[in-house]
């Protein structure tokens, strides 16, 4: 494994970085200010995603997979059936396929240069600022095509263009019993199961010199123990036919997403004989994962923004090194406390406005943190 390094370092002046600290505090009123309707809209979000899901799970009608019925046009339907496909889904390049197969996908890792970038900063007396920044080359398997055109330090790190890419193949006559699969839903089912690798006899001839068979993989290569640069190696994943559970709006012999009353849309697909509680308990802890995902999201941006409003006080204090360190740790928590505060002040008003109990409960909490908080600054300052 061939690794290289380059160390690049650049220094600051005390003003350039005053400078610079206060055009961010500029992003940082904006990263602030819009961190707090990213919190509101996610609540939104969230509760009318709830809601619409609670009425979905109301109105379903289950349906026999085998014959549809055209009275449940427009009715948000559960059914499980054989799901197959009536063309062939095949990866022509590499001569796979298989009989029924919903969606293939071919996994390509390439042998390449790959530019890792580490950096360290040191603030030196009289504030200004040394960067050390330490770029590291390596020769290795990655899926991520790396275009060394973009790389710091280009010379000697060239990657040919690859040979060959990872890519998803999908049957375009898809069937669930007597139910046509459509294409949007076939593109969010991602159950993929390990899909046997061609025999080197089966590959097609262009291929067959220099394709070997090795720990799971293909590997288009002379020498997969000392690949060189451009070397790939594949493998396969499917979802094979099979038993498939679908929870959609019936659109006379296929599926569109349904959409309630909130503005929610419904439409999944899943392995196996999923019943619809099951279903709609996944689509739940979704909604729950992203709420949180969001949160988390609106609380960093406005963590970000502050602590970059805050950074012209931390740099005028960096004169002294030390004095700039403890400004700086200061500058950290203070921009925490005021962000979880700010964040979950939004949260409690936007609970208030969308779900009052929840939010009555959790603004009581704020504001005992927030009193709290505040006798013990003046507590400690006495």
């Amino acid at each position: 494994m061939s690794t290289d390094r380059f160390t690049e370092v650049t220094n600051t002046g005390w003003f350039s970085r005053l400078g610079k600290s206060i055009v961010g505090v500029l992003l940082g009123i904006v990263l602030t200010v819009g961190a707090f309707p990213l919190l509101w809209w996610n609540e939104g979000r969230s509760v009318k995603t709830y809601q619409g899901l609670l009425e979905g799970e109301k109105v379903t009608v289950e349906v026999n997979a085998e014959a549809v019925d055209s009275a449940n046009d427009g009715k948000l339907v559960h059914t499980i059936g054989k799901a197959e496909a009536k063309d062939a889904v095949r990866d022509d390049l590499f001569n796979v396929a298989s009989p029924g197969m919903i969606k293939l996908q071919r996994e390509v890792e390439l042998y390449q240069w790959v530019e890792k970038k580490q950096t360290r900063q040191k603030t030196k007396m009289g504030g200004g600022e040394e960067t050390v920044t330490e770029y590291t080359y390596e020769k290795k398997w990655d899926a991520e095509i790396n275009k060394s055109d973009e790389f710091k330090i280009k010379e000697g790190h060239v990657n040919p263009p690859p040979a060959y890419q990872s890519s998803t193949f999908i049957s375009n006559q898809a069937t669930l019993g007597a139910f046509r699969l459509p294409e949007f839903l076939i593109n969010t089912w991602n159950d993929y199961k390990s899909h046997d690798l061609p025999t080197i006899e089966s590959l097609p001839e262009p291929l067959r010199a220099k394709a070997q068979l090795r720990e799971g993989w293909l590997y288009l290569s002379a020498n997969p123990s000392s690949p060189e640069l451009g070397d790939a190696r594949v493998k396969f994943e499917s979802i094979p036919a099979g038993e498939a559970s679908v929870l959609a709006s019936q659109l006379k012999d296929t599926f569109e997403p349904y959409t309630t009353q909130t503005n929610t849309q419904i439409a999944r697909i899943a392995s196996g004989a999923q019943s619809k509680e099951a279903m709609f308990a996944a689509a739940k802890s979704e909604n729950k994962m992203m709420t949180w995902i969001f949160r988390g999201l609106g609380f960093f941006l406005m963590f970000l923004g502050l602590v970059m409003v805050f950074t012209p006080f931390k740099v005028l204090a960096s004169v002294l090194p030390i004095a700039g360190r403890i400004v700086g740790a200061g500058v950290g928590f203070i921009a925490f406390l005021l962000s979880a505060m700010g964040s979950t002040l939004t949260i409690s008003l936007a609970w208030l406005w969308y779900r009052p109990v929840l939010g009555v409960s959790l603004l009581c909490l704020t504001v005992i943190s927030v009193v709290f908080l505040a006798k013990a600054l003046r507590k400690k300052a006495a």
